[in-house]
């Protein structure tokens, strides 16, 4: 049989899904069950099964409903509540008697023709086959159900038998059959405009991404998952999406991009008040703060970082302990002695210097060990748990652990029966990242033992798995450990490459201090060339002084003259070495500018990635809206315009927005209202554009303090928004200066904005006006920042003109969408020319209804 071994997301998303604890609507549904008639009592108690499916509650209701239903002799609700009693079952790990209802559910369904029905039951039978091991029948039944699926049209049933076919293939280790039936399951989804379920598709394919190491597209797939989440409002999920992202993320090594994830998740899990997805939360959040410290240089500074990590992780030891989940709390376990080793090898640095382990023996062994026990003693704590739970892969984890500390403590012989415990059961679960690091820490013990070749080799191994798995943290060290290993060797050449590699694999991107370590590596490199030179030609030197004494007074006279010679070199040579001193000085203080510019610069181009990923997905307009573009084009990296989506109710809400200044200060304004159109729409539920724009002017001035006094900044937006309401055929519209343009039968229509901003402002008391437009059909509208109109250009180098854009909307009216976008960017281009650059950034929302 199959052995279950959930993955910490996948129990998170069935507990968020099921277990919220006490629930309003069991509440309600048990008051409406007292007074229903007998087949409404069947179908409200398999209603309350599914709600209670993972608790003793859920199999007792769906029995109850199992009762019912055979007294009143229904076969349709029969087969109804057998399907639920399958279910449940099945989440409660039942499977052969999950199995058995579903069969007989099955029956009853062929029975009464329940097509719908039917297809269900041949998924959970599939199901239920593959979780005892039976894949022969597992693909029989999913693919009865995706026959008939197709058969009867159901899309959603067939995309849920195309992605089981797809989990299948993941398993296997079938990743190219698995995308495709994972991709044609999320084409189906998006036709439909099933979003959660679109939500799931992505989850599914960024795990795989994830897997197969293709990290860009995963963070991608996990961004829309957030992005759909966030607008249907489900909490649960979003928690395990921010939580995946997280995971991509620190993976990775961008540790302030993995924190900003699991706070995310820690806020929704505080807000729903789950102490284990809190306790989850705590546990990413403290091995983040642990490993924050590699780019930090200040021991103080590092001891605050891994004192942070400790209050994290046993915050989430106690929630686990409260919890009895001993599995999770021997990992707190587990990470509590990882960071007490941290703060002791801190300790160590603090008192003996950087170079510390260089010079090993000099530090007593005794108070190595006394430094160390903290840490020793909750890895036998944690592996006391996890022999007890018989749990393989945290056994390896807590055995190399275990094997390392005994490195530091010269106990060679019990660090290598660690590590070796812990690598092959690795090897033997496939782990790459535990099998990298074992293979570090057998490297350690080695290269310690003075083995530099066993050490060599088992880093070579180790390096291979990284750079496969892309496991960047393990690179550094493995790199940098090479580099030393290399050096002893003598083989300053490889030395040199490997610290070169260690280095520029760091977070910190650049440093005075990695550049002079490589400067003196390269100087250490080129001095034992020299050695090795003036050594071979001194034995040449003595062989033909050996083969021919008559010509000694030669070679005086000539040693003489060389002397003489060398003298007015070494004149030459210093004046050369002093201007290649002052070049040098200048070359790095170049150097030192270029990377101080670039670091700001990819500082600047990672915030335009994340003001990206929080702007709409094409994925959920088109999802939405069938003809529409986006004309978005920051003047820097990032922008102070920003557009904005969602939909509420069967409604949407669009807006297109300019706020104060342009580039990081814009961007910072943009983030802001976005966060707040997210809070008034989807929070707050506020629907009429006026009043949206009322209740963002008051956020906007109660966050940047705008009281009116003089010399105050002024920050705010203007801002064109409008309510779609596309059943109705009917459009509200308000704006903050930016006007609505509407394109009708060959003619504008313009619909004017309040002359004042989103922000402070002399007439702040007054509210926004509400337009509300009945809308034709082929109507197109536009919502636009100033950017276009103000761009400077043409012949004479005037402006483009508001004028000018709304006779443009007409004139392109005729065209697709898609290509009104192109058509407006080549607009703006021809504008510009080669003399102008663009002075502001741009937006333009269309949509044609």
């Amino acid at each position: 049989m199959i052995r279950r071994i959930l993955s910490i997301s996948f129990l998170i998303a069935w507990q968020f899904a099921f277990g919220q604890g006490a629930d309003p609507k069991v509440d309600s549904l048990l008051n409406v069950l007292n007074n229903a008639k007998d087949i409404e009592k069947v179908d409200i108690l398999i209603e309350l099964s599914d709600i209670k499916i993972y608790e003793d509650e859920g199999l007792a209701y769906a029995m109850q409903a199992c009762d019912l239903a055979n007294r009143l002799k229904d076969s349709k609700a029969q087969a109804d509540a057998l399907n639920a009693l399958g279910k449940v079952y099945y989440a409660q790990y039942q499977e052969e008697k999950a199995l058995d209802c579903f069969i007989k559910s099955l029956s009853l369904s062929e029975k009464v023709q329940d097509l719908n029905l039917m297809g269900k039951n041949l998924r959970s039978i599939g199901q239920a086959y593959y979780a005892i091991d039976s894949l022969d029948k597992f693909k029989l039944y999913t693919n009865k159900a995706l026959e008939l699926a197709r058969e009867t049209k159901d899309r959603l049933l067939e995309a849920d038998a195309l992605v089981d076919m797809g989990t299948l293939q993941i398993n296997k280790g079938n990743t190219d059959s698995a995308f495709i039936l994972l991709n044609q399951a999320l084409a189906i989804r998006l036709e439909e405009k099933a979003m959660l379920d679109v939500a799931h598709s992505y989850n599914k394919l960024g795990l795989l991404y994830d897997e197969v190491g293709e990290t860009s597209k995963a963070i991608e797939c996990f961004h829309n998952e957030i992005e759909i989440k966030q607008s249907q409002g489900d909490f649960g999920g979003l928690y395990l999406a921010h939580y995946n992202l997280g995971r991509v993320h620190y993976r990775q090594g961008n540790y302030q991009l993995a924190l900003e994830q699991f706070q995310n998740s820690l806020v929704i899990a505080e807000r729903l008040n789950h102490h284990y997805y809190i306790a989850i939360a705590c546990n990413e959040i403290g091995m983040v703060y642990e490993n924050l410290s590699q780019s930090v240089l200040s021991v103080d500074d590092n001891k605050v970082l891994f004192e942070k990590a400790l209050e994290y992780h046993e915050r989430a030891l106690n929630l686990f302990m409260q919890e009895e989940n001993l599995a999770m709390a021997a990992r707190s376990l587990n990470n509590i002695a990882n960071t007490n080793s941290r703060l002791a090898i801190n300790s160590l640095v603090a008192k003996y210097g950087e170079a510390w382990e260089d010079s090993l023996y000099k530090v007593p062994s005794g108070e190595i060990l006394h430094t160390f026990s903290k840490a020793i003693d909750y890895y036998n704590k944690a592996l006391d748990i996890f022999e007890r739970l018989d749990n393989e892969i945290e056994i390896a984890k807590v055995n190399i652990n275990i094997g390392s500390h005994y490195n530091w403590v010269r106990n060679w012989t019990q660090a290598q029966s660690f590590i070796d415990k812990g690598l092959v059961i690795a090897r033997k679960l496939k782990s790459q990242q535990d099998i990298s690091n074992a293979l570090f820490a057998l490297a350690e013990t080695h290269f310690r033992r003075g083995n530099l070749q066993l050490a060599e080799r088992y880093l070579l191994e180790g390096v291979s798995i990284a750079e496969e798995q892309d496991l960047k943290p393990d690179l550094r060290y493995y790199y940098n450990k090479l580099s030393v290993v290399y050096e002893h060797l003598k083989d300053m050449n490889k030395a040199l490459v490997y610290f070169k590699k260690s280095t520029q694999i760091k977070d910190q991107l650049f440093s005075e201090k990695s550049q002079k370590a490589i400067t003196e590596m390269q100087t250490k490199y080129e001095t034992e060339k020299k050695e090795q030179e003036i050594k071979l030609l001194s034995n040449e030197k003595a062989l033909l002084h050996s083969e021919n004494q008559r010509q000694r007074l030669i070679i005086f006279i000539t040693i003489g003259g060389l002397l003489v010679i060398l003298a007015f070199a070494g004149l030459l040579v210093n004046m050369i070495r002093q201007k290649q001193r002052a070049n040098k000085i200048l070359e790095e203080k170049n150097a030192l500018i270029s990377h101080q510019k670039q670091e700001i610069t990819d500082s600047i181009r990672y915030a335009s990635r994340i003001q990206k990923a929080i702007l709409p997905s094409e994925t959920l307009l088109s999802s939405t809206l069938k003809e529409h573009f986006v004309l978005f084009l920051p003047r820097d990296i990032v922008s102070g315009d920003f557009y904005w989506f969602t939909v509420k109710d069967q409604k949407m809400v669009l807006v297109a927005a300019d706020c104060t200044g342009h580039g990081v200060p814009g961007a910072f304004m943009s983030m802001l209202g976005v966060s707040f159109l997210y809070e008034i729409v989807n929070k707050e539920g506020i629907m009429q554009p006026a009043q949206i724009l009322n209740k963002l002017r008051d956020l906007v001035k109660v966050t940047l303090s705008q009281t009116g006094k003089l010399n105050e900044q002024k920050d705010g937006m203007d801002i064109s928004l409008s309510m779609l309401d596309l059943e109705n055929m009917r459009l509200e519209w308000a704006g903050a200066y930016n006007p609505l343009i509407i394109v009708r039968n060959g003619e504008f229509i313009e619909f004017k904005a309040d002359k004042m901003p989103v922000a402070i402002h002399i007439n702040d008391t007054n509210p926004f006006t509400n337009h509300e437009i009945d809308l034709q059909s082929g109507d197109s509208f536009y919502m636009f920042s100033d950017g276009f109109p103000d761009q400077f250009g043409g012949e004479y180098g005037k402006k483009f003109m508001t004028k000018k854009l709304k006779e443009l909307f007409v004139e392109i009216n005729h065209l697709s969408m898609a290509e009104q976008k192109e058509a407006l960017l080549n607009a703006h281009l021809q504008w510009r020319g080669d003399e102008y650059e663009q002075i502001d950034d741009i937006v333009i929302f269309g949509v044609r209804v």
